[in-house]
């Protein structure tokens, strides 16, 4: 299991802030954590006077972010909100993500859990998104639930899936995805892309020579050696497919009614992520199913190798 004592989950009370907190708060019951609720306010917001009347929120109140607008409550497959450990906190600032991650540093988060509006083309680039720059800079994993997704999130977690490049940092979300998986005793499918060169006409060679086959066999030995060596072939599929690495990815997620994709960052920042992006921020903007974004440069929520060994005792 993954070791998580304290969750953060910042909230703006919207709506689609709200989308996130099933999540967090199963996550906190389910882990024994405290959840942490923050909301970033300040005078230059039109909402200031509201946000300052109705912080800290009633249990009232976050029993109705429990069911999703439209859903049936079910009251008994929700965590006891009394019984969970909850500490609520109000800062101003003119700008969230900043106080967010300076928040999570201070109080040594393990765990951001929030939502993600999923904003593309000018609108984002103007004026980006929170929980991408949050994702960027916090010092923890994130868990990201994109508010516009037209499925409603679900604790239930059946399938989860783990995008893999060969990198060190996939290979770290790989072993996440490992753990969360037993936690909801959900299976875990490994997929690679394999983007087909380009070459200019003035190389002289033909696209169409490109190995594609031989290479996808390659990798999916490969794959098939990470599931045995990481997870256990019992509990894992494996695949290997050609194209743009984001575009498949959601794809896939689709197709195969994925329930949650853990991915790793490698931590773009400046000129180089303008220029390359980054597949983790494409799947984050754009997934239907929520998103767990490892960053092995970070805090780590992997068991370590003491607690590994009590647990098997």
């Amino acid at each position: 299991m993954l070791s998580i004592d304290r969750i953060l989950f910042p909230t703006d009370l919207s709506e689609g802030a709200a989308r996130a907190f099933p999540q967090a708060a199963h996550l906190a019951e389910w882990h024994n954590a405290n959840l942490h609720l923050l909301n970033v306010t300040g005078r230059h917001r039109h909402d200031y006077e509201e946000t300052k009347a109705h912080f800290p929120l009633s249990t009232d109140a976050l029993s109705k972010w429990m069911a999703p607008a439209g859903a049936v409550p079910d009251s008994d497959q929700w965590p006891d909100l009394e019984a969970l450990s909850c500490t609520q906190v109000q800062v101003e600032g003119a700008v969230p993500a900043e106080r967010i991650c300076d928040y999570a540093e201070a109080e040594d988060i393990d765990l951001i859990v929030m939502g993600t509006h999923g904003r593309r083309g000018v609108d984002r680039m103007l004026f980006g998104s929170v929980t991408e720059e949050v994702v960027r800079e916090a010092p923890c994993p994130a868990f990201t639930v994109r508010t516009e997704a037209d499925a409603a999130p679900s604790q239930a977690v059946r399938r989860v899936l783990a995008p893999v490049d060969f990198s060190e940092a996939s290979e770290t979300a790989v072993r996440h995805a490992r753990e969360i998986a037993l936690t909801y005793g959900a299976e875990i499918d490994l997929l690679h892309v394999v983007e087909e060169p380009f070459y200019p006409s003035a190389y002289g060679y033909d696209p169409s020579a490109f190995p594609t086959g031989e290479v996808l066999d390659n990798v999916e030995a490969q794959l098939g050696d990470m599931a045995r060596e990481m997870v256990g072939y019992e509990h894992a599929m494996i695949e290997a497919r050609t194209g743009d690495p984001a575009r498949e990815i959601l794809a896939y997620t689709e197709e195969k009614a994925v329930d949650l994709i853990v991915i790793a960052t490698h931590g773009r920042t400046g000129l180089n992520r303008m220029l390359m992006g980054s597949v983790a921020e494409r799947v984050l903007r754009r997934a239907p199913t929520p998103v767990f974004i490892v960053k092995p440069d970070r805090k780590s929520l992997l068991p370590t190798p003491a607690a590994e060994t009590q647990a098997g005792e």
